[in-house]
């Protein structure tokens, strides 16, 4: 992380050279680094053919990257180590002091990328692009298995050569699966397995994929349908016959060696019983908060902002008539009233769709009063894939790609957990506001060089969404609303409560039925999908504490820029910058805040 004094010694250096000598060593400097971070940039597109489909770089001479999946082998995770090493290195011969603001900004950013990428890649399990670590290389909520069907199914197809690459993918998978379940097995070995608990879901996912007509599947059954709109032959027989030679063989190693290692797998979710897992946890935390604070810090602040919104709940329970019982009873029994409950059938899955759509189209016209740039990139939202559901939290935002829309994908497997009282918020969370607010934002921002492009943050990306709710809410969402506010205080306790358990399971040793317990009982979370979220924290830990770190970190940003500028300050500016600004540690966000708020 780059600490401020670092960042005021550069600006008092930068205030004593020549106006013209600075300008100009600032040019050369710059131009030195953007086209540094564009060949590394690039470099990292080539190793990994998946992000260069999701960023439009398989083109050209790169198309032969559309035939191929990421290399997720131990000598591939090396390599990739080796390339942020020797990035590392070249980025050191840059003179900081000698850069103009935004290739500043780049530089600090692409410091904190690489620096957490060698750390992490030094270390057991997997890491993502948003940087978020995860011990396991395959459970409930990744691995290969579980983030590619959907990518393989969902890319475009236009002609003949599409198919070829499509079908060449939908080959790869089972050779990514058999790599990754060699990593199992080494991982294994090291005394690194995930806990029977996730262990059993796991397994309970893979057959549901392996077990799908393959093709109804979401491997095959979208691609073929858009290989029928355009003529472009039949190929469902040599699909199916892929997904019953190569996919379906490689799903089922990986299920043997899952059940092998989840013999003696204990139930204990924290990843302190790992090897050197008090230092992986805080690895962890500093890649997903983009912050040093530890866990017995962060636990403590959980507590303390748990405390404060349970407070204001409780006030405005008691306003709605709702006295009996501690807030999270209170807020459990929101859930069994029958004013907020839907079918739990297909019936009430049309019908939290239908409401989404509506609190997405209110919200939208209340967005000028809070930005100045307004994208107008289409969104909708849809059932999550039903084989996913199961260890999925409530929703997630999938960006549009490839022209189509921006999609809020809610997991509907049991409709009746959504309550209608929580849904405008998630919504905002997820969409407007939200998650594809600031996607659209950064896509539309043409400075964004590529590399800044490629990065993403937990803390930045999180936190914008749940700051995103506060936002909703200071527009008057939820002026005739007083439930909706209510659900949107909840969710801020829930984000609360989050840095409390992650903390809880990782750092203070806590049980996973004591973390479900004390979530029921403080955020007035139902128990099945609280079992869900448990889960998902053992599996990434320190993500959970992102969100309310990253949004806590905004909001003082936002302040400290509204008192130093008082009559000056407008919050479409602060909006505008902090989204254009694209995905960067929270660091390196608020020094750009101060210097925006300076003038």
């Amino acid at each position: 992380m780059i600490d401020r004094r670092s960042f005021i010694q550069g600006a008092a250096a930068a205030a004593v050279a020549p106006v013209g000598a600075l300008r100009a060593q600032a040019a050369g400097g710059d131009a030195q680094l953007a086209a540094m971070l564009q060949r590394h940039s690039e470099a990292y597109l080539r190793r990994s053919p998946e992000e260069a489909s999701g960023a439009g770089f398989d083109t050209g001479a790169n198309v032969a990257l559309r035939s191929r999946l990421d290399d997720r082998s131990l000598a591939a995770r090396a390599g990739d180590r080796a390339a942020v090493k020797a990035a590392l290195r070249e980025l050191s011969t840059i003179d900081r002091a000698a850069l103009g603001a935004r290739a500043t900004l780049d530089r600090d950013v692409a410091q904190f990328v690489y620096t957490t990428l060698d750390d992490l890649l030094g270390r057991y399990g997997y890491v993502d692009g948003n940087l978020r670590p995860s011990p396991y290389v395959v459970s409930q909520m990744n691995g290969a298995y579980y983030w590619l069907p959907g990518a393989i199914g969902g890319r475009p197809i236009a002609d003949g050569a599409d198919v070829e690459a499509w079908l060449a993918r939908l080959a790869a998978l089972g050779t990514v699966i058999d790599q990754e379940t060699a990593r199992i097995r080494h991982d294994a070995a090291q005394g690194v397995v995930p806990p029977g608990f996730v262990i059993a879901r796991t397994i309970a996912q893979i057959e549901a994929l392996r077990d799908e007509p393959p093709l109804g599947s979401r491997l095959i059954a979208p691609a073929l349908a858009r290989i029928a709109e355009r003529r472009l032959g039949d190929h469902a027989a040599r699909a199916e016959a892929l997904f019953r030679t190569r996919l379906a063989p490689a799903l089922d190693r990986q299920i043997a060696v899952l059940r092998a290692v989840g013999v003696a797998a204990p139930d204990i979710a924290g990843v302190w019983r790992l090897p050197d897992g008090e230092a992986y946890y805080a690895a962890a935390l500093r890649a997903n908060t983009t912050a040093d604070a530890g866990g017995g810090e962060l636990h403590e602040l959980g507590l303390a902002q748990c405390r404060e919104l349970a407070d204001e709940l409780d006030r405005l329970l008691r306003a709605q008539g709702l006295t009996r019982g501690s807030v999270g009873e209170r807020l459990a029994a929101l859930d069994d009233d029958a004013r907020f409950r839907v079918s739990d059938d297909d019936a009430g899955r049309g019908r939290l769709l239908a409401l989404a759509e509506d609190r997405l189209n209110a919200v939208a016209a209340r967005l000028p009063q809070a930005f100045g740039t307004i994208p107008t990139d289409p969104l909708v939202v849809r059932r999550m894939a039903v084989s996913m559901e199961a260890g999925s939290p409530g929703a997630f935002y999938g960006g549009g790609g490839a022209g189509g829309p921006g999609t809020i994908q809610l997991n509907l497997r049991h409709p009746a957990e959504n309550a209608t009282w929580r849904l405008p918020t998630l919504i905002h969370h997820e969409g407007l506001p939200g998650h594809h607010f600031q996607a659209s934002v950064r896509d539309h921002s043409a400075a964004l060089p590529l590399f800044r492009r490629l990065v993403r943050f937990s803390a930045y990306t999180e936190g914008w969404a749940l700051y995103a709710e506060q936002v909703a809410d200071e527009l008057g969402v939820y002026a005739d609303d007083p439930f909706g506010r209510i659900g949107y205080l909840q969710s801020q306790l829930f984000r609360a409560a989050r840095i409390v358990v992650d903390t809880g399971l990782h750092h203070a040793r806590w049980s996973r039925a004591q973390a479900i317990a004390w979530m029921v009982e403080n955020a007035g979370e139902p128990p099945l999908a609280t079992e869900r979220e448990v889960d998902r924290y053992s599996v990434y830990p320190g993500q959970a504490c992102s969100f309310k770190v990253g949004a806590n970190r905004i909001v003082a940003a936002r302040e400290a820029a509204r008192a130093a500028m008082g009559a000056r300050f407008d919050v479409r500016g602060f909006h505008d910058l902090v989204l254009k600004s694209g995905p960067v540690p929270m660091a390196v966000l608020e020094q750009s805040v101060a210097q925006w708020a300076a003038g």
